[in-house]
């Protein structure tokens, strides 16, 4: 009789709990099954209205206010000039075996001071006497690529400016580089 008592009572239990879980739903399973996803939803649509309609014209202010600088800034600043070399300057570089390949290289000058202008046509003679030895050792290996290119205009702004002492070049430039093979 203790055994069927125990029987009832955990068999009343079972029922009072599915019975239970059946009529009254627990709420943390609420909160988890429909709070939650309806919370991620609501953060969704405010991200998305922020993202589609708000802070537009803070950033358009700013590339506006950006652009009216820069432009104040290249009116303000000092004019660059530049000069050419007349001829295209034709030098064999070292090869590998017989084979003497011919660079063709066209170089302009960028500077800003005007009394540079006239020390490069009065060093003209030195400074291609200088390129000339620079780049009679050269290889086409060590021109090609990006990086081979801007090595050569380093040592051609160096050897420009060591010709022209005491007026300084800004920049050189590669207006045509040509290797062919002879």
């Amino acid at each position: 009789m203790a055994e069927e008592n125990d029987e009832n009572e955990d068999g009343a239990d079972g029922e009072n709990a599915e019975g239970e879980g059946k009529s009254k739903p627990d709420i943390k399973k609420l909160a988890l099954f429909i709070g939650l996803p309806a919370i991620i939803l609501v953060l969704a649509l405010v991200a998305g209205g922020l993202f589609l309609f708000g802070g537009g014209g803070e950033d358009e202010a700013a590339m506006a206010e950006a652009e009216a600088a820069e432009q104040a800034l290249a009116e303000a600043g000092p004019e660059i000039l530049s000069f050419e070399i007349g001829q295209p300057l034709v030098v064999q570089i070292s090869g590998s075996g017989n084979v003497r390949p011919i660079l063709t290289l066209k170089v302009s000058f960028e500077f800003t001071d005007p009394a540079v202008e006239p020390a490069l046509e009065a060093g003209m003679q030195r400074i291609l006497d200088q390129y000339q030895g620079f780049l009679r050792e050269l290889t086409p290996d060590d021109l090609a690529g990006s990086a081979g290119q801007h090595r050569l205009r380093l040592e051609l702004l160096r050897r420009t400016n060591l010709a022209i002492a005491p007026a300084q070049v800004d920049r050189v430039l590669l207006t045509e580089i040509l290797i062919s093979q002879s």
